[in-house]
């Protein structure tokens, strides 16, 4: 995206036909509405009524929209002592000004530099801003004229580059106190569901629904902000995590004094207690335990949200018995899908959609933040894998198995978390090791020789693991030399 004059942006508009107007402002990857160019006209009347100083339109970023996280600010001007931002209104929106102010206040907050942040109104002429309290104020035209004018302006050669979205995606677990206090925004979309079933609360009988999104999609962040919004509204949450607890569990419940607990344990609990109870990683939940479960939810009227992601089945009878269509079939719940993957590093998923999937290779992609090492010997493995540990790195298990022995036992790390407990969870620099047993076949990663029937899917498992990763991610190959080739081919983006 490129800066603009802002006086250049509407001559352009008044005098160039449309298709040209279309053209010019795509040179620039702006999107504007007509009713904002409007606005932008009173802005910029305003700006030059007592000033000719065309210098103060100088250098803004029109529409810019943080990657992955959908936010978008109408007018960015950055200086090396100040940000500006402007947001235009056509008239008072009120408590809509408050909460907008103070969303761009969260996400500029993380430049870590002074803000300018301000709402114009075209219908009054006026500029807005919030005070120490967060309660809206006029700001002088003249302010921001003097603002702009001591403004040292800075080039920015890629506007993305400024605003990295693993720094606004706050999870409840590996995040717990910013969780807990607040310290952060659902996109509009989540918003939106969140509303319709909040909304979808009945008196007399229990309401029903199902939340289903991929990796990434935010869907933890989602049902615990609705848990959150209960508990604030002194409602009685309680939450059925359909596998192991993990340690952000844990710090809620006995921290934050948090309801959550296995769904094997759903026998101590009544059920009319409760005003909403939510299960998360429904796709793991034995057909005896839901069944149960719903008998007792028929007999109450309280709300109940089913969560899951039917690509994180770990084991084969996880994916045949298909518990989410079984919930489906019993209570109708209304559905919702998140679709857009605001938690995943674009250079993350691309390289595993290629790891897992030879011919899902993006040569405009490049991975800077993607290592791979090479090792002969399981023992060398757990030496890089202690290293690694001790640089900061996440090093994720394969789940071991209680019964048998797996090639992955060589290079268990004890201590560490395994596939089955790091569910919901993301961390910032991800470890994962494919050993021999891993291959490609018809240009897809499998695996063979495996003691028959393996409990977990070691596929499954590894793609559980990696897509933990935020912002690097490290593949260690065992004695693997066909992975460790396709795995620099992706890397170089070579066929």
């Amino acid at each position: 995206m490129k800066p603009i004059n802002l006086l250049s942006l509407l001559n352009a508009n008044k005098n160039l036909t449309q298709e040209v107007f279309d053209l010019y402002i795509s040179h620039f990857e702006i999107s504007i509405r007509k009713s904002e160019l409007e606005d932008l006209s009173s802005l910029v009347e305003e700006l030059l009524r007592d000033t000719k100083n065309v210098n103060l339109l100088e250098r803004f970023f029109v529409g810019y929209t943080i990657n992955q996280i959908g936010k978008e600010f109408d007018l960015l001007r950055f200086g090396d002592n100040i940000i500006i931002n402007i947001e235009l209104k056509r008239e008072n929106t009120g408590n809509q000004i408050i909460k907008q102010l103070k969303r761009n206040k969260y996400y500029l907050g993380s430049l870590d530099k002074k803000l300018l942040n301000l709402t114009y109104v075209s219908e009054d002429k006026k500029l807005f801003s919030l005070d120490e309290n967060d309660k809206i104020t006029e700001f002088e035209i003249s302010s921001l004229i003097s603002e702009l004018q001591g403004q040292n302006l800075v080039e920015i050669d890629d506007i993305h580059k400024q605003f990295d979205p693993s720094n606004y995606l706050v999870s409840p677990f590996n995040s717990t106190e910013k969780f807990i206090k607040e310290q952060y925004f659902l996109t509009s979309h989540q918003e939106y569901i969140k509303n319709k079933i909040l909304d979808s609360k009945k008196e007399t009988e229990p309401s029903f629904s199902s939340i289903e999104g991929k990796a990434g999609t935010g869907k933890t962040l989602l049902i615990y902000d609705i848990a959150m919004e209960y508990i604030n509204r002194s409602k009685r949450v309680l939450i059925f995590h359909c596998g192991v607890l993990n340690r952000g569990h844990k710090r809620l419940k006995n921290k934050y004094s948090w309801e959550v607990t296995q769904s094997q344990y759903h026998e101590n609990y009544n059920f009319k207690n409760y005003d909403l109870i939510i299960l998360d990683e429904t796709q793991r939940i034995d057909k005896s335990e839901i069944d149960e479960i719903l008998v007792k939810a028929k007999k109450t009227n309280t709300m109940y949200i089913f969560s899951y992601d039917f690509n994180q089945c770990l084991a084969s009878w996880e994916i045949k018995r298909n518990i989410p269509q079984h919930i489906k079939e019993q209570v109708s719940p209304q559905h919702f899908e998140l679709q857009d993957k605001i938690r995943t590093n674009k250079e993350i998923a691309s390289f595993i959609k290629n790891l897992f999937n030879l011919r899902s290779r993006n040569p405009n992609q490049e991975y800077p933040n993607i290592d791979v090492s090479y090792f002969k010997t399981a023992a060398a493995v757990k030496k890089e894998m202690y290293i690694l540990k001790n640089q900061g790195w996440k090093i994720i298990n394969y789940t071991p198995s209680k019964y048998n022995v797996y090639p992955y036992d060589s290079f268990y790390i004890g201590g560490d978390e395994s596939s089955h407990e790091i569910i919901g969870q993301e961390f910032d620099k991800v470890v994962v090791v494919l050993d021999k047993h891993f291959l490609y076949q018809d240009n897809k990663l499998t695996t063979h020789g495996w003691v028959t029937n393996p409990y977990y899917h070691p596929t499954k498992m590894l793609f559980q693991m990696v897509t933990r990763a935020r912002k690097k991610l490290h593949i260690i190959i065992l004695n693997n030399e066909a992975v460790l080739k396709e795995c620099l081919k992706i890397l170089q983006n070579k066929k």
